[in-house]
């Protein structure tokens, strides 16, 4: 670990429990870049899921696996 991460890491140690939260999302978007939030993201694979089922095509797929 380099002296400016175990700098910053005893930083850290300081901060409250919001502060830390908001440097973790900070550093994930940075981390990775801009696009759609974890909330987003769940929302739009559960209506993903939804209209699988729905479809019949979730059915399906888990019909095929428990045959094989």
């Amino acid at each position: 670990m380099s002296t400016l991460v175990a700098e910053i890491a005893e930083k850290i140690q300081l901060l409250s429990a919001d502060e830390k939260h908001t440097l973790m999302r900070m550093l994930l978007q940075d981390i990775d870049g801009p696009g759609e939030d974890a909330d987003e993201a769940w929302r739009n694979e559960v209506v993903r899921r939804v209209k699988a089922i729905r479809n019949g095509e979730a059915a399906i797929r888990a019909l095929k696996e428990w045959q094989e």
